[in-house]
């Protein structure tokens, strides 16, 4: 193809703009959306993901085609999404384009552009093998494991972090402040596992962006991903996110399209080694924390409905916190370390002023990747988040010999989880009916309804997830 106009490329960094405003203005939509308990939207950036599908693989018929549209896209032109789509890259050329003085000013910093040598090669040299392959490596094993990596690494469940005002995401959010002090999208270049697998299927794309000649004017240093060398007059399709940031300046217009693989064999075998070294490295770090530590602890917490394997629960569960943000009665909460390290800002259920409401399944709809199933309503109401159980040592009745039919009232199961059994017992020298409640546990499925209903003090029903008070 011939090379390409400084105006045409004016026109597409411009568009590359406006489209990845209209992308973050859609996730900020889909975000505020979902603060509607009854809006049941789906986050479409968490659904349509590669790397999240391989938490659940559900051969969903939209699902699959959304994940395979974006992959061919990387096959035909490389890193679109990256400097297109995502709302992380985004906001990381916003968090640049702020301290790019500061950047300016550092003596040392990360970009080709700076004059030092010694940290010239550095760059060169972490752009072409990043970390990120080797974070790559590791989530492409543990994502079939209990170790939570992938829910710590995605780029897409940060930023839902970063605007749910999660302490963690606030951390997140002054990292990417403090990186882009260091180097443009450092983010994205270094450390990004879904960037590095688009990177890795861009090396193949059938279009890439050429420097078919040069005047060694140095402009290509502006790239944000450090994926030109003019001195080699190449374009690292590894890292290329097609931005067109700097190529209208070029003196001489010297960028083309090309749609030939013109690797030279020596150079693809070198990228091949390096590249199969760090995922390699990445599996094996994986592979080390996935190995069980032997003892295996039982958690007691009570998780959203339809969870029936903690296990597998722990594993899927991205910790994007959408099921905390769009429960109408606000009974799911974010576990902290006291759980362990494996919970750590997974959903669990706290029954302190609201049960489950017996038809509602807002929890199993919005969550992007089916860790909380999504089930018919008549199978949530089945299943069970828990078992209710009586204390007797607490329940008027039992204690106090004094009627009360709160539990029994307010149970939502048609056939009644609770059952009276009525008694004629003697008090104060007359014969009196008393009404025991007693739980029919085969019906119970843990709604918790009973409990915040409870007038007793302390509480004299609560749900468990083992049968103990």
């Amino acid at each position: 193809m011939g090379l390409i106009k400084s105006r045409a490329l004016a026109r597409l960094k411009y568009l590359r703009i406006a489209t990845q405003v209209a992308f973050l203005a859609l996730f900020v939509i889909i975000f505020i959306r979902s603060l509607d308990p009854f809006s049941l939207i789906q986050n479409l950036f968490l659904r349509f993901d590669p790397l999240i599908f391989l938490t659940h693989l559900t051969p969903d018929a939209l699902t699959l085609g959304g994940i395979i549209l974006l992959l061919l896209v990387a096959v035909l032109v490389g890193r679109f999404f990256c400097g297109w789509v995502c709302p992380m890259g985004t906001l990381i050329d916003v968090s640049d384009l702020l301290l790019s003085r500061i950047r300016k000013r550092l003596p040392f910093n990360l970009n080709p552009s700076n004059r030092e040598r010694n940290g010239r090669l550095v760059a060169k040299t972490l752009i072409r093998t990043p970390p990120a392959l080797f974070l790559l490596g590791a989530v492409l094993l543990t994502v079939f494991f209990a170790p939570p990596v992938l829910q710590f690494l995605h780029p897409n469940v940060w930023i839902v972090r970063i605007f749910a005002l999660n302490p963690l995401g606030i951390g997140f959010l002054i990292f990417i402040l403090l990186s882009s002090a260091i180097s443009r999208r450092l983010w994205c270049i270094y450390l990004c596992p879904l960037g590095a697998l688009y990177g890795f299927i861009s090396r193949f794309s059938l279009f890439r962006l050429e420097i078919s000649r040069c005047s060694r004017c140095g402009k290509c240093d502006q790239c944000p991903m450090g994926a030109t060398d003019y001195q080699e007059k190449e374009v690292l399709q590894s890292q290329c996110t097609l931005c067109f940031d700097y190529e209208a300046d070029c003196p001489v217009e010297g960028f083309s399209f090309s749609n030939r693989l013109r690797a030279p064999v020596q150079e693809s075998r070198r990228w091949f080694l390096k590249t199969s070294v760090s995922l390699a490295g990445g599996a094996l770090a994986g592979g080390i924390l996935s190995i069980p530590s032997g003892q295996k602890e039982m958690s007691s917490l009570l998780r959203p409905p339809g969870v029936v394997n903690e296990t597998q629960f722990v594993e899927r569960c991205l910790r994007c916190l959408q099921c905390v943000r769009s429960c109408p009665n606000r009974i799911i909460q974010v576990t902290g370390g006291s759980a362990g390290f494996g919970s750590l800002f997974t959903p669990h259920i706290e029954f302190d002023r609201y049960g489950c409401d017996y038809y509602c399944q807002v929890c199993q709809t919005v969550c992007p990747n089916y860790a909380i199933p999504l089930q018919s309503l008549e199978n949530k109401q089945k299943t069970p988040i828990g078992k209710a159980v009586i204390d007797t040592d607490a329940c008027v009745v039992y204690k106090d010999g004094t009627n009360c039919l709160v539990c029994e009232e307010f149970c939502p199961v048609p056939e009644k989880a609770i059952q009276i059994r009525e008694e004629l017992v003697l008090k104060d020298g007359k014969l009196v009916s008393l009404k025991y409640p007693v739980m029919v546990d085969s019906r119970c499925n843990g709604c918790g309804i009973c409990q915040v209903n409870c007038p007793s003090t302390p509480i004299a029903i609560k749900v468990r997830k083992n049968h103990r008070i």
